[in-house]
C-alpha cells in the first residue's frame, strides 16, 4: 500500500540532484490530490516543487564549487609534507610555478569570500506542504512589488514516464494556472484554477505537431520554385498554416475565456491610477462581503475588475456566471454591471493620462511541458517574460536586485558584440545583417561569417554588456553548456535563429533544456530568442527592428530604422532612407524605447510583420530588462 508520507520523509533525505523526473511526477500527483481534495495551497506546493525538479542542480552548483576548491600558494604549502617541501625546496620547476601563481594572486584584488549559493532550494528541509506554501509566499512577497507572477503547470500523466517528448506534449492533460503573485497581494493569498475540457486534449495534439506543420511548408529547393505555379502553390500553403495557427492561438484563448485578464500586469504607478485602484477594490470588496465569497472570487473579481475596459462585454457577463455561487443570476449581474461600470472608468482615466494605460511587466512561470504554446498571445500589449520555475526566478532576482528599479532589471548599453552568420552559408541574411550593423552599430565589434572559439564565446561574447547572435540555432554548437554554467555572463543576450530558446529533450524521458537554461544556469539575466523556426527575411526585419529601438546607435543623427528602404534593406542588403525621408533619429524622441518587454509586446500585437508566425514566435526569458541609455525610467 502505497503511504504519501513515508515518501515524503524518503525523497526529502534525497538531494535535488539525486531524485530525477519520477519526483515531478510525484509532485504533479499530490497536486492533483490535493487540489480535488480542496487544498488549493498546498497544491500550488507540490506544482512549484514540480516545476523545479526539472533544473539540474549539478551544471548550476559547479562554477561555484570549482572557486571554492582553488586553494591559494599559502594553503598549498601548509598542506604539503616535510618530503614534499624538501622537494619544492630542491626543485627549481616548482619553485617557478609557485611564483607565477604568487604573481597572479597578487594581482587580484582582494575579494570577499563568495557567498554560497543559498537560494537554489528555497523549500528544502521543510517538514510537509502547510509549511512550503509558507515559504513561497514569503518568497513572492520578497520579489518586487510591480509584478504579478503567473505559474502555468500541466497535470499528472502517467503515460509521460516512459514516452518520448512529442507524445508527452500532445498527451491529455488539465493546465494549472497559479496566481502566486497577484494584483491584491499581500493582502490575499495565492491562488489556483485549474482547466480542463476536451478543447484542451485537441489543442495539445494540435499543437505537438505545430513545427513539423511550419517546417514541411518552408523547407523547399529554391531551385524548384522558379515558376508562377510553384510559386503560388508555396504562397497558399504557407497562408494555410497562417489561418491554422490563427485558429490555434484563438482555440487557446477560448480555453482561458473569460480569465484573460489574468494575463495583464498591474498598472503604472500615478496618483490618479493608485485613487482609481482604491475606488475598484471597494466595490469589488463590498458586493464579496455582502454575498460571502472567497478570497479566491476575489481576486479574480478584483483582477478583471483593474482591468475591466480591455474585456468585451460577453466576457464580462461569462465571468459573472463564472463566479457567482451556482450560477446565481443576481450575483451575475451584480459583477457584470460592476465590470461594466469600471471599465467606462478606466477608459476615461487613460483618456485624461496616457501613463494609466501601461502596465508592469508579467512574470510567466511556464512548465517545460507548455513552452511551446504561444501565451503572450493571450494579451499581446502586455509586458511578458518567461521563467522556467519560481526557484530559478529567485536566483536571478537575488543575484540582479541591486539593478532592479520599478519592476526592470536596469541596464545601461553603450556596447556589445556580434556573431553574425558563423557557418557563412546564409548569405541574404549574412548581407542584410551586415548592411544594419554597419549602418546602426559601427562602434561594436562585430564577427561576420568566422566560426568563433570557445575562448572567443566565454572570454569575449559572454562578458559583453549586450551579446547578439545571428545564425543558426542558438549558438550552443560554438560552446560546451558546461562551460557556459562555469562562467558568469552578465550582459542581456540575443539569440536570433531558429529555435534559439524552444526547449527539447535529450532522451526518452528526460528534463527539457534550451538554450536559455545554460544562460539563466550562468545568472546571464535576460535572454531573448524564438520558440518555433522562422523564415530568414522576416527574422532579420524583426531583429533590426528590435535592436534599433532598444539599442543607442553610434551616430544619433542616423535616420529611424523604420524610415530605411525597406526592399532594398532585405533585397540587396543596402541601407538607404526611404524616398523623401529626411527626419532624423534626435527629431523621434519617442522612436526608442527603454523597456526591452514593451517592444516585444508590439512585435506581438503585429506592429513589425503582421503574419502571426511571424511575429509569435520571440520571447524574453528571465529578467525584465530597461536600457537606461535610450530612455530613463518613467517614474
Amino acid at each position: 500500500m502505497w503511504d504519501a508520507k513515508a515518501t515524503e520523509n524518503e525523497l526529502r533525505e534525497l538531494t535535488s540532484v539525486q531524485l530525477g523526473p519520477e519526483t515531478k511526477e510525484y509532485n504533479l500527483l499530490r497536486a492533483d490530490e490535493e487540489y480535488q481534495n480542496g487544498n488549493v495551497t498546498h497544491s500550488i506546493y507540490h506544482q512549484v516543487q514540480a516545476l523545479f525538479q526539472c533544473a539540474d542542480l549539478r551544471f548550476v552548483t559547479e562554477a561555484q564549487n570549482l572557486e571554492n576548491q582553488q586553494p591559494n600558494t599559502t594553503e598549498i604549502l601548509a598542506e604539503a609534507s616535510s618530503q614534499e617541501k624538501l622537494d619544492y625546496k630542491n626543485n627549481k620547476f616548482l619553485q617557478n610555478i609557485l611564483k607565477y601563481h604568487q604573481k597572479l594572486e597578487q594581482r587580484k584584488p582582494k575579494q570577499k569570500p563568495p557567498k554560497p549559493l543559498e537560494h537554489l532550494d528555497f523549500l528544502q528541509d521543510l517538514p510537509d506542504a502547510e509549511s512550503g506554501f509558507a515559504r513561497i509566499s514569503h518568497i513572492c512577497q520578497e520579489l518586487p512589488r510591480e509584478w504579478c507572477v503567473l505559474q502555468l503547470c500541466k497535470s499528472f500523466n502517467p503515460a509521460t514516464t516512459y514516452s518520448t517528448f512529442c507524445e508527452i506534449a500532445a498527451a491529455k492533460g488539465d493546465i494549472y494556472l497559479s496566481l502566486l503573485l497577484h494584483c491584491r497581494s499581500p493582502q490575499l493569498p495565492a491562488t489556483c484554477l485549474r482547466f480542463s475540457s476536451d478543447a484542451l486534449s485537441d489543442l495539445f495534439r494540435e499543437y505537438a505537431t505545430l513545427v513539423e506543420r511550419f517546417r514541411r511548408v518552408v523547407t523547399v529547393d529554391p531551385v524548384a520554385v522558379k515558376t508562377q505555379e510553384a510559386k503560388a502553390k508555396y504562397w497558399k500553403e504557407l497562408n494555410a498554416f497562417e489561418a491554422y495557427l490563427k485558429k490555434l492561438i484563438s482555440d487557446l484563448t477560448s480555453i482561458f475565456t473569460p480569465y484573460c485578464s489574468l494575463f495583464l500586469g498591474k498598472r503604472y504607478d500615478c496618483d490618479a491610477v493608485q485613487q482609481q485602484t482604491k475606488v475598484v477594490y471597494a466595490r469589488v470588496d463590498e458586493l464579496c462581503v455582502e454575498h460571502s465569497w472567497s478570497d479566491h472570487q476575489r481576486i479574480l473579481l478584483s483582477q478583471a475588475a483593474l482591468h475591466a475596459n480591455r474585456l468585451p462585454q460577453s466576457q464580462m457577463k461569462q465571468l459573472g456566471h463564472e463566479l457567482a455561487h451556482n450560477d446565481n443570476e443576481t450575483e451575475a449581474l451584480l459583477v457584470y454591471e460592476l465590470l461594466k461600470s469600471c471599465a467606462n472608468e478606466w477608459q476615461l482615466l487613460e483618456q485624461r493620462q496616457s501613463v494609466a494605460m501601461k502596465r508592469y511587466p508579467l512574470i510567466l512561470v511556464v512548465d517545460e511541458r507548455l513552452d511551446h504554446l504561444h501565451w503572450e498571445q493571450l494579451a499581446p500589449m502586455q509586458e511578458c517574460t518567461r521563467i522556467k520555475s519560481l526557484h530559478n526566478l529567485w536566483r536571478l532576482f537575488k543575484c540582479h536586485k541591486s539593478q532592479i528599479q520599478h519592476g526592470y532589471y536596469t541596464v545601461n548599453i553603450r556596447s556589445g558584440i556580434t556573431l553574425v552568420n558563423p557557418d557563412a552559408d546564409l548569405q541574404k541574411s549574412g548581407r542584410r545583417w551586415r548592411g544594419f550593423l554597419e549602418y546602426w552599430l559601427t562602434h561594436w565589434p562585430h564577427m561576420f561569417e568566422t566560426v568563433p572559439s570557445e575562448q572567443f564565446m566565454l572570454e569575449q561574447a559572454f562578458k559583453a554588456d549586450c551579446f547578439v547572435y545571428a545564425g543558426h540555432g542558438s549558438s550552443l554548437q560554438y560552446v560546451s553548456g558546461r562551460l557556459i554554467y562555469r562562467n558568469r555572463i552578465k550582459g542581456v543576450v540575443f539569440l536570433f535563429g531558429c529555435d534559439s530558446t524552444r526547449v527539447l529533450s535529450s532522451g526518452l524521458y528526460s528534463a527539457l533544456y534550451g538554450a536559455q537554461d545554460y544562460f539563466h544556469g550562468a545568472l546571464c539575466p535576460t535572454v531573448v530568442g524564438t520558440l518555433m523556426p522562422a523564415l530568414d527575411a522576416n527574422i532579420d526585419n524583426v531583429s533590426a527592428h528590435l535592436l534599433s529601438q532598444w539599442i543607442t546607435p553610434a551616430n544619433p543623427k542616423i535616420i529611424p530604422w523604420t524610415h530605411i528602404d525597406r526592399v532594398a534593406w532585405l533585397s540587396q542588403g543596402i541601407v538607404q532612407a526611404q524616398s523623401g525621408t529626411t527626419e532624423t533619429l534626435d527629431q523621434q524622441p519617442d522612436y526608442q524605447m527603454g523597456s526591452l518587454s514593451a517592444i516585444l509586446a508590439n512585435l506581438q500585437m503585429g506592429r513589425v510583420e503582421p503574419k502571426i508566425y511571424n511575429c509569435c514566435v520571440y520571447v524574453c526569458r528571465g529578467l525584465p530588462a530597461w536600457n537606461l541609455a535610450v530612455q530613463k525610467l518613467p517614474f
